[in-house]
């Protein structure tokens, strides 16, 4: 072994030690240096780890204990015993919609202090009669940070995050931005500052949202352009979104009967939405007169991309933005056709070809970015599984196994990390490094939605006892006073 190998092994071996004593010191090392980690190493350090978050956790965390309870796990030996106390996703709204659309914030509050070590015995519900005014609450009063995702059948998933737990992930991301492709091979936008451009909402509780209005302080140094800087991205929008797409299903859209306050809001978000071509065009010329020549970080999903890049290329615009500025972007094409030189395109227009992309979820603090050859590499703070899609168990960590995404996120410490995803993946990198040259679990990058596979029926099972997923959320309801 030459005497550079041997640095790094010694580096790997240090690291991998302090991750399984604080997972969060990973911020102190080169993002880089965690795809190095031999798979023994690896393992040691993120069952340490996870053993340390139970131990620490499970007296504090109701639906924990009831978990471990049923699943009659005292202590975590093995990957097995971590797979058989991961919540599924679902947990996250296993409240019942009774909640929202009777304004019983109170007995919601209960249910999500369930959920997390930071005390909620002092928040005062009284008065509440929307989401948003909860969320803000929660945030008025605590050191929470909530989030909530998206829910298409108008019933969203909140975690309780907090605003510490926020600016881990922003800060993760920079050393991602920085390191990914070699240490300090980028710039570290946490001291290099660049404008932050995303056409996109700053105000709201979505990950998202959460994420992009600390990045305009934490990576642009507060110069930042919003296509809403001021407008709230409404959980109470969202939820009734989904609720009358469900309706409408059900052919009783006329039905739902809305309190004044939601319908207001609902008719400012639909003019916004009518108003939405103006204001991206809008925002995309003053994006190119303000910025112009400038290294800018940019944060945008493709189909828009697209769609500003086509208009500017025919109006003879090229090379918008300096060479070394960066994209962040993600999720695909959003199911929009798209035509097979986008990329080539967006680049000639924006005037650079620096990109990442990740999969991540709103449950999860730390992503996988996407190397090279398109795989998805996960960093040792999470600790990837994959479950057989029928039955839950956990299937065998070698060689390259398709099924269902589960993950142990090892950054939280007031929440439990562990999730069972609805996502069926392929995973590999046990053993055997990408060939891109990174060490460690990656997901390749045809992932399906399980709901999708099986028309919307999604029964998630879970390793160990099948019904101990559906006690502990029994457990929570019965906590709520549901």
């Amino acid at each position: 072994m030459s005497a550079a190998a041997q640095s790094v092994r010694i580096n790997s071996q240090e690291l991998a030690r302090q991750i399984g004593e604080n997972p969060v010191s990973f911020l102190d090392a080169t993002y880089d240096s965690g795809f190095v980690i031999d798979d023994e190493e690896r393992h040691a350090a993120q069952l340490a780890a996870a053993r340390q978050r139970f131990e620490a956790l499970r007296p504090r965390l109701p639906a924990l204990t009831k978990l471990a309870v049923d699943q009659g796990i005292e202590s975590i030996g093995g990957f097995e015993d971590l797979a058989a106390l991961l919540f599924p996703h679902t947990v996250y709204k296993s409240y019942p919609f009774s909640f929202i659309e009777q304004g019983r914030f109170d007995r919601l509050t209960r249910w999500f202090s369930s959920l997390t070590t930071v005390s909620l015995a002092a928040i005062d519900t009284n008065g509440i009669a929307t989401i948003d005014d909860w969320i803000a609450v929660l945030e008025r009063d605590t050191s929470l940070a909530p989030i909530h995702t998206f829910g298409t059948s108008g019933k969203l998933s909140f975690l309780p995050r907090t605003r510490e737990q926020v600016r881990i992930t922003v800060t993760l991301n920079a050393r991602c931005v920085r390191d990914f492709d070699g240490a300090y091979a980028g710039p570290d936008l946490l001291v290099d500052h660049r404008p932050l451009i995303a056409p996109s909402y700053r105000r709201g509780a979505s990950a998202i949202a959460r994420g992009m209005n600390l990045m305009a302080e934490l990576y642009g140094g507060g110069t930042a352009l919003f296509l809403y800087p001021e407008a709230l991205f409404s959980a109470d929008v969202l939820s009734l979104a989904g609720r009358l797409r469900a309706a409408e299903t059900r052919g009783e859209a006329g039905r739902l009967e809305l309190p004044a306050a939601l319908q207001a809001r609902r008719q400012e978000f639909a003019q916004r939405e009518a108003n939405r071509p103006q204001d991206l065009d809008r925002f995309f010329t003053e994006a190119a007169s303000r910025f112009a020549g400038r290294e800018v970080f940019l944060f945008a999903v493709w189909p828009i991309l697209f769609e500003w890049a086509d208009e500017g290329l025919k109006r003879g615009l090229k090379g918008i933005f300096g060479p070394n500025s960066i994209l962040t972007s993600g999720g695909g094409s959003k199911g929009r056709p798209l035509p097979p030189d986008h990329r080539e395109r967006i680049a000639e227009f924006l005037g650079f070809t620096r990109t990442l992309e990740f999969f991540g979820m709103s449950e999860l603090m730390a992503n996988a970015p996407r190397c090279q050859l398109g795989n998805y590499h996960f960093p040792p703070v999470v600790i990837p599984f994959v479950l057989d899609g029928d039955t839950g168990q956990m299937l065998p960590r070698e060689g390259l196994q398709t099924g269902r995404l589960a993950l142990m996120d090892l950054l939280p410490d007031s929440y439990w990390g562990g999730l069972v995803t609805g996502d069926q993946v392929t995973l590999g990198g046990f053993g055997t490094p990408c060939d891109c040259g990174r060490r460690g679990p990656y997901v390749h990058p045809e992932i399906s939605r399980y709901s999708d596979l099986k028309n919307g029926d999604d029964k998630i099972n879970c390793a160990g006892a099948p019904e101990a997923h559906d006690r502990a959320i029994e457990f929570l309801l019965d906590r709520s006073g549901a």
